[in-house]
């Protein structure tokens, strides 16, 4: 019997928002090549057209198609929201993306007095299939929706070693609606916001619940059922910028330092 050939995995994100995810999937997979592009020229993306997030993450898929890859995770809930259909009736492989609830209303128990609310995009909450995801998976409205603008940007700041005190006053201002109104639980609309997830449930009194894990979950799955598991000693990691930044590379260092 042959030996597989190791299997690789492009990631791709507006900034380092795709750590989150990237962090869940290396603790249950530590065996993937992995390739990481930050699209920092173009971020946030939570604020462009639809057809500028379409163009940059076709771009960035060919960008990560000059290398020999398996599978690649959208680890972007905006991009997700608008580009993951075009992507995948254009290139030949696998793509995972991210849906801020799809899992959350069937995998947490909700108890009587829980009250849900999703924070997200601008251009996410926009979207056609974001809007078809709350029709299908919350058709009598058991959530909020907020949009918290500017915030990507905020915490891609924070990264950069800019004060937490500015970070703290965005959060208390854009999520005073949720502590207001005693919202329990917060899910998290954008891969940026599990990365200060205690800040988050400091500024609003709410406990976030992240589909980081759901992600990491499938991509395994479909790379499992698309090509089959196979370990690696000494992986690879590389990791992109289309605008250098001192935040991926602080990030990218240790694993352990992520949230």
């Amino acid at each position: 019997m042959g030996q597989k050939k190791a299997q690789s995995i492009g990631i791709f994100d507006s900034g380092i928002g795709g750590f989150s995810i990237l962090k869940q999937i290396h603790e249950l997979a530590p065996e993937l090549n992995v390739h990481y592009i930050a699209d920092s020229s173009f971020a946030p993306y939570g604020n462009k057209s639809k057809s500028e997030i379409i163009e940059r993450s076709i771009f960035i898929t060919n960008e990560l198609l000059k290398f020999d890859l398996d599978l690649i995770v959208v680890a972007c809930n905006t991009a997700t929201g608008v580009a993951i259909d075009h992507l995948r009736e254009r290139f030949d492989i696998p793509f995972v993306g991210v849906e801020p609830f799809i899992n959350a209303l069937s995998k947490h128990e909700w108890q009587n007095g829980d009250k849900g609310c999703v924070i997200t995009t601008e251009l996410m909450s926009k979207s056609e299939r974001f809007n078809n995801l709350i029709t299908r998976l919350d058709p009598l409205r058991r959530l909020s929706y907020v949009v918290t603008p500017e915030l990507a940007s905020t915490i891609e700041e924070f990264f950069l070693g800019k004060d937490e005190s500015l970070l703290k006053k965005k959060l208390r201002d854009q999520l005073s609606f949720v502590r207001e109104n005693s919202y329990t639980h917060l899910i998290l609309g954008c891969t940026h916001y599990p990365l200060i997830g205690k800040y988050i449930e400091e500024a609003s009194g709410a406990k976030t619940l992240s589909p980081c894990l759901h992600v990491a979950s499938r991509t395994l799955s479909v790379l499992e059922r698309e090509e089959g598991l196979e370990l690696l000693v000494n992986p690879q990691f590389q990791f992109a910028e289309t605008q250098p930044q001192q935040s991926l590379r602080f990030v990218s260092k240790d694993f352990s330092s992520l949230p």
